[in-house]
Order: C-alpha cells, then structure tokens, then sequence
C-alpha cells in the first residue's frame, strides 16, 4: 500500500485548540503533541499574524495544566494580514484546522482548487473533535 503524501498542517488557536479563553479544547493536549512530532505545523492565528510565536505559544499554555511548550515551539510562525489564506503555501498539500474561514478565504480556496483543505473545527457541535482529527492525520504517519 502506498503511503499518503504528509500534508503541512496550519492551526488556528481560538475554537481549535482552546475551547474557550482559559479551556483547552477535549483532546488538544493530545493532538498538540501528536502534530508537533509527526508533521511540519504552522500557526494560523491572529495570535501570531506578525511572525512572533511567543504570545500564541503563551496564550494556549496559560489554558493548559500542563506545560506544552516543547511542542508548541515546533509550531512554526506566520506573517499575514488580511487574510489567512496569505500566508497558506499553496504549492504542497496541506490541512487548515480553523473554526471560520470567511468567505474571501473560502474563495481563495476555491480558485485553487483546496477547498476540502480546510478542516472545519466545530466544538459546540463536535467538543472533542480533535481527538476524531487524530484518527485522519495517523493516515498520514
């Protein structure tokens, strides 16, 4: 069997990883690890939209009972500014875990022809459908 070409990954922070401001989103401790150690991440958050990872990695920490720097420093930085899909390599395959994707975003999607790229996270409907996520990414491993 042919093994699937990996995929980078871009995560947003808020509605992804935090289920709300001071709540890691069910089983985004897991998911954190799994992706930092097995695929190539970047942030896609407006709490890294300059470049400078340090606010985003303090941001989901300070949510967290545990310490996940180590794999959040993994987590490689974005600089966007507009639009997200500014700072989304459209050359390689990729997966873009967000809860909204505007529609000019969408658009940008659409034109290249990724629009199931983007991983609609829903945790209202779904609250631990990042531990489901896993299950598509090992896929991948």
């Amino acid at each position: 069997m042919s093994r699937k070409i990996k995929p980078v990954l871009y995560i947003d922070i808020d509605g992804v990883l935090l289920a709300n401001e001071t709540n890691l989103a069910d089983g985004a401790s897991q998911f954190i690890k799994y992706v930092a150690d097995n695929f190539d991440v970047y942030w896609l958050t407006t709490h890294c939209m300059d470049g400078k990872p340090e606010h985003a990695i303090e941001y989901v920490n300070r949510a967290s009972e545990e310490n996940l720097t180590q794999w959040l420093e993994k987590f490689k930085p974005t600089i966007w500014s507009l639009k997200k899909t500014d700072a989304i390599d459209f050359s390689q395959p990729f997966f873009w875990f967000d809860d909204d994707c505007f529609t000019e975003e969408q658009r940008v999607l659409r034109d290249h022809g990724v629009f199931n790229s983007w991983i609609e996270v829903d945790l209202r409907k779904y609250p631990d459908q990042l531990v489901h996520e896993l299950k598509l990414l090992n896929e991948y491993i």
